[in-house]
């Protein structure tokens, strides 16, 4: 008698493959979403409490909102989970985008990549941060095989939390962006007496050693009389020859700064202080940008 063979229907269907990549990418993408909220805030720390502390030639204060913005909307994004296809890509995208400016801050010699608000961090640091996270989205490409779906909870929260700072920070982004002096609106917005215009002083190029005088303007926006009474006096710049000066409520005086440039061949950009009688704003930081370059050039 043949003995009957089991059917083979009845044998088990094999184990879906396991995406290894796919889940690597939602845990990198919980990360990095993390790391953008976090870089986001200490921006948004560092455009309030001061827009040029940065150091950078890069980071204006119209640039510096973009960026935030860019961030924030990204780390929501990624945190979210959805869409993950397109959040790796937009992720590979942000991070060369890094990698290429502060790889050019680096060679311009610039101190600080501004990339972390007033926390200075040498920018060779940050190219080798922002190349590491892109070699890691690169690897933790998505591939074929479908991840699960959030739960309906967490992307309900997700839905409201999300959607709750984005309209924030593209209001408020979008104010600055399209504000016809986004400096100056930042100052009202802090409360801030005196204002330096310009706040970044242009020097151009120079040879090292090399002194030039420039002018600034400063406008009282209190409705009382602020001294201005001291300031930054050494070898690199001078902002006290015209001082001290009386500003009337509303009124606005010009003083000469005396700029030496100094230092190796690069972009430079450094900042000189003010000093005023006002308890709410003892002291005024503005800067001055230029390059320094051979004896030969000019």
């Amino acid at each position: 008698m043949q003995s009957e063979a089991f059917p083979t229907s009845c044998a088990s269907p094999p184990p879906p493959p396991v995406n290894f990549r796919g889940r690597a990418w939602r845990v990198l993408s919980i990360v990095l979403g993390l790391f953008l909220l976090v870089t986001a805030g200490l921006k948004i720390h560092g455009l309030y409490t001061d827009p040029y502390a940065q150091e950078s030639i890069l980071m204006t204060p119209r640039l510096l909102v973009a960026v935030i913005e860019i961030e924030v909307l990204l780390g929501l994004w990624l945190l979210s989970g959805l869409a993950q296809r397109a959040a790796w890509l937009a992720s590979l995208i942000f991070f060369a985008l890094g990698v290429a400016a502060n790889l050019y801050l680096a060679i311009e010699g610039q101190r600080s990549c501004g990339c972390f608000g007033r926390v200075e961090v040498n920018p060779w640091w940050t190219v080798g941060l922002d190349a590491s996270v892109l070699l890691s989205v690169a690897f933790c490409r998505q591939t074929s095989v479908r991840e699960a779906a959030p739960p309906d909870w967490q992307l309900g929260l997700v839905k409201i939390a999300g959607g709750s700072v984005a309209f924030i920070v593209l209001i408020v982004g979008g104010f600055l962006l399209v504000s016809g002096n986004p400096r100056q609106t930042l100052s009202q917005l802090r409360g801030e007496a005196v204002v330096v215009d310009p706040p970044v002083l242009h020097v151009g190029n120079g040879r090292s050693g090399e002194k030039r005088l420039f002018t600034v303007r400063l406008l009282n926006h209190t409705d009382h009389v602020i001294r201005i009474v001291g300031g930054t006096s050494r070898c690199a710049c001078v902002a006290t020859g015209d001082l001290p000066v009386s500003l009337l409520p509303g009124e606005e005086q010009r003083i000469n700064v005396e700029v030496r440039f100094s230092g190796m061949p690069g972009a430079f950009q450094r900042r000189f202080v003010l000093v005023t009688d006002d308890a709410n704003q003892p002291a005024i930081v503005a800067r001055f940008e230029g390059q320094v370059v051979q004896q030969d050039q000019q």
